[in-house]
């Protein structure tokens, strides 16, 4: 490659052409690191900040598509599945607003288990409804069975499960009885949350907006919601039921913060079950979990940024102050 140069003596030449050799390589080593770094800048995923993100574009998106614009890859939820937004880092959340701060302008709560700790009269009116049908091999199920295959969901679509062989006229009366067993025995045995006073009146003190969001039928959400007195407290009370689809769908959460004027980064979320969890992360809220009947495993997987056992829980107040 390097050739002598006339008029300079052969060990010169010889010299200057190492030297230049040498210098080459070093360059062609230095370049090839650079492209394979490049090369793998270009693959990695990279985590975006909601707030930095295109109102258009996923909150998640991998390098190229920041950089190019020429793809989109929306990163896999806690839940496995392919969410469109993701919620804010508890570390973001508060009722400041200095730079940087995200205000909190709307709470979302769940009903059954979230505000009250009902799942154990739920369990008993199941116990007794499903040994009559002859689930679970005739034996009476227990609270693992109750967790996995109950707690939270639809009544369509646990009778869905249980019962297809029926219609929705037979599902519906049945589960019009669950439902009037359910408040016949919890007279007497509802009481709110520890803590939950002292949250709601923090709440009115900052101005905050709040709806309650329920798989719940209405009958069953209002009741509850007058034996503390509260029905009226919450700007929109939103059904499963009534909606086109309850969660885990996050259609209700969405609902809520459409009539309430919020945005998902602004909003925090309350639930218990992991159909209420999942609907509660794939709308974008930071969704905090309430330790009354799952494992915490279960709702961290579901995607829950934080976990407490009631409303008085020390970690809930450093997030919200």
């Amino acid at each position: 490659f390097f050739h002598r140069r006339p008029g300079l003596p052969a060990s010169v030449s010889s010299a200057e052409g190492r030297r230049s050799g040498a210098w080459l390589s070093q360059w062609m080593r230095t370049s090839s690191r650079l492209l394979g770094l490049t090369v793998l800048l270009a693959n990695l995923p990279l985590a975006v900040p909601f707030s930095l993100a295109p109102a258009w574009a996923p909150s998640h998106l991998s390098l190229r598509s920041r950089c190019a614009g020429i793809r989109c890859v929306p990163v896999r939820s806690a839940a496995g599945l392919s969410a469109a937004v993701q919620p804010l880092p508890v570390s973001e959340m508060g009722t400041g607003t200095a730079a940087g701060e995200r205000k909190i302008r709307g709470v979302l709560f769940d009903i059954d288990g979230t505000l009250f700790d009902s799942d154990p009269v739920h369990f008993e009116v199941f116990v007794d409804l499903l040994l009559k049908e002859g689930i679970n091999g005739g034996e009476p199920i227990d609270e693992e069975f109750f967790r996995k295959n109950i707690a939270g969901r639809q009544n369509a679509l646990i009778c869905k499960d249980f019962f297809p062989e029926w219609d929705t006229a037979r599902a519906q009366a049945w589960s019009d009885n669950k439902e009037a067993m359910f408040r016949e025995r919890a007279v007497g045995k509802l009481a709110g949350m520890p803590g939950l006073e002292k949250l709601m009146d923090w709440i009115d003190a900052n101005g905050i907006a709040k709806a309650a969001v329920t798989n719940a039928p209405r009958p069953n959400a209002e009741f509850m919601l007058d034996v503390i007195g509260k029905r009226d407290w919450f700007d929109t009370l939103i059904i499963g039921d009534e909606c086109e689809r309850a969660k885990p769908d996050p259609l209700p959460y969405l609902l809520a913060m459409e009539r309430l004027g919020l945005k998902p980064e602004e909003t925090l979320v309350f639930e218990d079950s992991p159909s209420g969890a999942r609907a509660g992360v794939a709308s974008g809220a930071t969704t905090v979990g309430v330790l009354t009947s799952q494992p915490a495993d279960v709702l961290t997987k579901e995607g829950c940024a934080l976990l407490i056992h009631d409303y008085n829980d020390a970690a809930l107040w450093k997030l919200l102050e």
